[in-house]
């Protein structure tokens, strides 16, 4: 009975002891990242994620190598690891220097397939592409989806599939999700190098734009926080090949801060801006649009408004969280358009798109009231339906207002087919001193027009003066 009780108390110090050990264990595990006063990190024991970075054309390979875990491409070893203490692994992935094949090769399906094994196997949180091109420090905003790309080295010569997101139209337009501000800002003010933010231009439809189109649908389809690999930022970087490796290579680490900056930050991006405004319309005609959105530190927001129609707002403010704001546009032609919008706040955090918002355009009359012309007792003007439909029952006008005495008020209604245009003529004017003219044409299901000019009369003469 003694050796018993003997062995059963063993037994419960042993396992007191391993559950003391696990509870360490799991205890050192939730350490977080904290800042200090020069916003640098304390260092953690949590495990660190992974930042993926590529490189393409010289010298964006060599300025990212010393982050390569290949003895090839890298014979100095790997200096990913934990980074500066910040808590995350950086790896980098580069042709062979000089010779473009190895890890990425001028080939589309090549690429496309070492990305996507490359990120399945390392679950980047963030993804930094850099490639060579005009530069200095270019930061790209787009990259399209498109259907036709610079041929590369080898058959089928363009990707496969073609466009390569089949979730998305022709010429879809991806945005960089990187701090793109506070990287030009950060390397501009900590290097000699000149960089900025290419909000409207694009990455040039080779492999450059390829590899960041890829980036960012990766991180489209990884960005909600339940993923258990979620990707919170992806964009696209040229380097002119003209920059000295040690300053290209500092840039490099100045723009990785940045982005770890804005994965650790507390700052948190404005919500999706909602949208109000008319679902239909007529083409040619303009339109005004509310957009609002809040920032959860009532930071003041920019918004970026795509109208669907291939045109956009670029960057509009900064205004007040919360205040809505009214923007005009117009489509030029007849179809089904989607308007989407985007906020950023003032330390460059851009949130999610809105849901689109549909707009339908139709063809119609669209008049338009060419000069008004002075004479001899009267005033014309010509109307002209410049709209791809007939214009029936169009009420037209013409008021004079100031010094006439008689042939103040003229009207009509007339059809004017579609290209077609139409004189109309003011009754007897009769009167002395300054006058101003106003025509008008409304016509229905369509878009109308009016047109004010500045004049003289006397006695019997209208002068109308050119332009108002």
């Amino acid at each position: 009975m003694r050796n018993r009780i003997c062995k059963m108390g063993l037994v419960f110090i042993i396992i007191i002891l391993f559950i003391g050990a696990i509870d360490s264990r799991v205890f050192a595990s939730k350490e977080v990242i904290l800042f200090n006063s020069n916003n640098s990190p304390t260092r953690s024991n949590t495990e660190p994620r992974n930042i993926m970075l590529t490189g393409y054309w010289n010298p964006t390979g060599q300025m990212i190598a010393q982050f390569s875990n290949d003895s090839y491409l890298n014979p100095d070893g790997w200096k990913g690891a934990n980074w500066e203490g910040w808590g995350f692994n950086i790896y980098s992935f580069f042709p062979t220097p000089g010779a473009y094949n190895g890890t990425f090769e001028v080939d589309y399906q090549d690429t496309l397939e070492d990305f996507w094994s490359i990120t399945e196997e390392i679950n980047p949180i963030a993804i930094i592409s850099f490639g060579a091109g005009a530069g200095p420090w270019e930061i790209e905003y787009n990259a399209r989806n498109l259907d036709e790309w610079v041929p590369d080295n080898d058959p089928p010569y363009q990707p496969t599939p073609c466009p390569p997101d089949d979730s998305k139209p022709i010429n879809y337009v991806r945005h960089s999700t990187l701090p793109v501000q506070s990287i030009a800002d950060a390397v501009n003010s900590q290097t000699t190098i000149n960089a900025w933010v290419d909000w409207n231009g694009n990455p040039g439809a080779y492999l450059c734009e390829y590899m960041a189109y890829l980036g960012m649908w990766y991180q489209d389809i990884h960005n909600m926080t339940n993923d258990p690999y979620p990707c919170l930022a992806s964009g696209f970087i040229h380097v002119t090949s003209t920059i000295p490796l040690e300053d290209a290579m500092h840039a490099t680490n100045v723009t990785i801060r940045e982005v770890i900056k804005f994965l650790l930050g507390s700052n948190s991006p404005p919500d999706a801006p909602t949208i109000a405004g008319p679902n239909t319309g007529f083409a040619g005609k303009e339109y005004e649009y509310t957009f609002v959105t809040t920032d959860p530190e009532e930071e003041n927001v920019s918004y970026y408004i795509d109208w669907g129609d291939g045109t956009n707002s670029g960057w509009l403010g900064a205004y007040s969280s919360g205040i809505e704001i009214k923007v005009n546009h117009s489509w030029v032609l007849s179809g089904e358009y989607e308007i989407r919008a985007k906020a950023m706040d003032e330390n460059s955090y851009v949130g999610n798109w809105s849901d689109p918002f549909p707009v339908t355009i139709y063809e119609g009359p669209v008049m338009d009231i060419g000069p008004i012309k002075g004479g001899l007792f009267k005033v014309s003007a010509e109307i002209k339906n410049i709209g791809a439909e007939a214009a029936n029952g169009v009420n037209w006008s013409m008021s004079v207002e100031g010094g006439a005495l008689i042939g103040k008020e003229t009207a009509g209604i007339d059809d004017i087919p579609a290209g077609e245009e139409i004189t109309v003529t003011s009754k007897l004017i009769i009167g002395y001193g300054s006058i101003t003219v106003k025509v008008s044409a409304d016509v229905l299901d369509g878009i109308s027009d009016t047109r004010r000019q500045t004049g003289f009369v006397f006695l019997f003469f209208v002068q109308v003066n050119p332009g108002g």
